[in-house]
């Protein structure tokens, strides 16, 4: 890369009209940036409360129109611009603000400026069709044969959006030098946003859903081409993340790592050719203005249609319409977050009854028989720390982003950036799939319970990842549901299940998780207890603990007749006789016993080797001490002698005398 300063700002400035031409849609402006880092034009200001409170200026979101001059001034090398295009009024919102030079960015008094889902208009489905890592570099110097398969596969993906969107017309495309952009008509969505004016909730939730939608058609549609095209996932490995504010390099903006520049392509003859930044003509600039008002101009609305009827297929068919189809789908899901507020607030009625009834009984015992405890617990878990110390090959990637980035430890990413932390959610977002989550899931990708983080968390893998959020240290309450307590299935336990004693028993102290053994029952192979009385202890242990589990002891005569009225393959006693379940229950004794002394002994060896490295420390200190020491003594002698050599004789001071001293020392010895 050898451009000048001088040489990028001049191009920047003959290539105005094209951002100009691009900068708005039917009056909708959109974002510009310099340099992936300049959100924000900041001013000072006169809020004396907010300066004293530490923030100086006060910032908004740039337009890429009205503020093109300053976003040049700042410009070093690359401009971006986004995807979407918003109303006016989240261009107004102005912020306090202050920059934080030690950590490099903005620090904002309340939430950022940054706009969102309900602010959206014109949103068009976006891909950033990337070359595969190992060509990239090529980029300039692609073989004949490459370069023909990279047409063919932009094509077919230029087909996909063309299925998308009901006809080739509304696609367009750029060679973005590191691979191509490809856009569905950005005013297709304007109809939407007319049809929900009155409505921001429904706007906000029709915007990030369709967004959503698009991404994951287009990842099936990735598939599509793979197999279509021989080789396509040889040369294209497409990045299907957009979102409401998504960058990316506009016409004519100069690539970061070659000395080339953004171009249009053509949808209906695909070429695939590098634009060297010395090439750029007055030519190229009018191509660039005209592909910038073709992408802006409001011919395409009837696209929605298509859009709605491909995302939304099922409920499409069940509909009269894309309308009625969109305000049938905002309706059923205002309905089914209120059923789940009713079921977390009759959740919530009933923990709080029945925490008046236990009257404190649950407080220091690591078992809680509400689920509401252990989200609880999880989400006030920092997810921070999960990113940094589990989920991550390299954290805070990019310290001018106003989120933590960092580098997924479940996938490769190129930039290292790919996925970010929302510290004031408390949430984290992966950029390639346009998905995220909490604490939970973000540990199930860091120990490979999810491989994908579109992936949903449910089921046993939530709970599985919750175990591995306890084994990194987290205090986390394990849910022991009570006789009485309701079924995921309906209805409810008339006795705590066995799989919840099972986990009681080891919360609590009483068996190890290794300890169950494998018995027989009528339905094949069940983890049971070593011993009859092992499984009363935990009876006992689970109604000191203040739970309900609706259970009777087992005795020796029993005989294995246990009484429950769950699954026989569920029984807590085997079939042996007395006599061979004491012995059970003295091995488990034993081996309860062995693996306290070995944890005992394992934590005294570590101790006794801290104590040895602390004392090998303290010789070396004392050994240190006493070389200074004596250094320092010997030092103190030698100044001495040196004053003592110094000191002047006594006829030396009587030369120095004056008449008076001299007569006055005679006096004084006369006396």
């Amino acid at each position: 890369m050898t451009l000048s300063e001088s040489a990028i700002r001049e191009h920047y400035r003959r290539a105005k009209p094209v951002y100009e031409a691009l900068a708005t849609i039917s009056d909708y402006p959109t974002i510009g940036l310099n340099d992936f880092v300049g959100w924000y034009i900041k001013r000072d200001h006169d809020d004396v409360e907010a300066i004293k409170a530490g923030y100086p200026q006060r910032g908004r979101v740039a337009r890429l129109d009205r503020d093109y001059d300053e976003i040049h001034g700042r410009l070093e090398r690359t401009l971006y611009a986004v995807t979407t295009y918003k109303t006016p009024t989240a261009f107004q919102r102005w912020e306090p603000c202050r920059y934080d030079e030690t950590e490099g960015t903005t620090v904002w008094q309340d939430e950022p400026p940054t706009p969102g889902y309900a602010d959206l208009r014109a949103v068009p489905a976006w891909g950033d069709i990337d070359l595969a890592d190992d060509i990239k570099p090529q980029r300039g110097n692609l073989d004949a044969e490459t370069r023909v398969l990279v047409e063919r596969t932009l094509d077919a993906y230029i087909d996909e959006y063309a299925t998308l969107y009901g006809t080739r017309d509304a696609v367009y495309a750029l060679d973005s030098v590191g691979g191509a952009y490809v856009f569905g008509a950005p005013e297709a969505t304007l109809p939407i946003a007319d049809l929900f004016s009155d409505d921001p909730d429904a706007l906000e939730r029709v915007f990030d859903e369709f967004l959503d939608r698009s991404n994951a058609w287009l990842q099936e549609a990735e598939a599509r081409v793979n197999e279509r095209v021989d080789g396509a996932g040889d040369v294209i490995q497409p990045d299907w993340v957009n979102n409401k504010n998504r960058q990316y390099k506009p016409p004519l903006s100069i690539h970061a790592d070659h000395d080339a520049v953004v171009t249009p392509i053509a949808t209906d003859d695909v070429g695939y050719e590098l634009r060297p930044f010395e090439t750029v003509d007055d030519t190229l600039i009018e191509a660039a203005v005209s592909w910038a008002n073709d992408l802006t101009r409001v011919e395409h609305t009837d696209c929605v249609s298509s859009l709605v009827a491909t995302l939304w297929p099922d409920l499409y068919e069940d509909h009269d319409g894309w309308e009625a189809t969109l305000e049938a789908w905002v309706e059923a899901e205002r309905e089914r977050e209120r059923k789940r507020q009713q079921q977390r607030e009759a959740a919530l009625q009933r923990r709080e009854e029945r925490l008046e009834e236990l009257d404190g009984a649950l407080e220091g015992h690591p078992v809680t028989p509400f689920k509401e405890d252990v989200y609880e617990a999880v989400e006030n878990i920092d997810i921070t720390e999960i990113a940094r110390h589990y989920a991550s090959d390299a954290y805070d990637t990019d310290p001018n982003q106003p989120r933590p980035q960092f580098d997924p430890c479940w996938r490769h990413s190129e930039s290292g950036q790919s996925c970010f932390v929302d510290e004031r959610a408390n949430t984290f977002g992966d950029s390639k799939v346009n998905a995220g989550g909490g604490p939970a899931k973000l540990m199930a990708l860091a120990t490979g319970i999810l491989s994908d983080a579109d992936a949903d968390l449910d089921g046993e893998d939530y709970w599985t990842a919750i175990d591995e959020l306890r084994s990194a240290g987290y205090d986390i309450p394990v849910w022991i549901p009570e006789a009485g307590s309701e079924r995921v299935d309906g209805g409810t336990y008339d006795q705590m299940p066995f799989w919840a004693v099972r986990k009681a028993a080891v919360a609590l102290e009483v068996c190890p998780e290794d300890a169950f053994v494998d018995r027989e029952g009528e339905d094949g192979t069940y983890e049971g207890f070593p011993g009859y009385e092992t499984y009363n202890e935990t009876l006992s242990a689970i109604e000191d603990a203040g739970l309900n589990h609706g259970r009777d002891p087992v005795t020796p005569e029993d005989d294995g007749a246990d009484g429950e009225s769950e699954s026989p393959a569920e029984s807590p006693v085997s079939d042996e006789p007395a006599g061979d379940l004491d012995r059970a229950h003295l091995r488990e004794k034993n081996r309860l016993l062995t693996a306290k002394v070995e944890r005992l002994e394992s934590e005294l060896e570590e101790k006794s080797e801290r104590i040895e490295d602390l004392e090998a420390e303290v010789d070396q200190l004392r050994t240190e001490l006493a070389t200074v020491r004596s250094e320092r003594d010997r030092l103190e002698e030698a100044l001495k002698e040196r004053e003592f050599e110094q000191e002047p004789s006594q006829e030396d001071r009587d030369e120095y005398q004056s008449p008076l001293d001299r007569a006055r020392r005679v006096l004084f010895f006369g006396e």
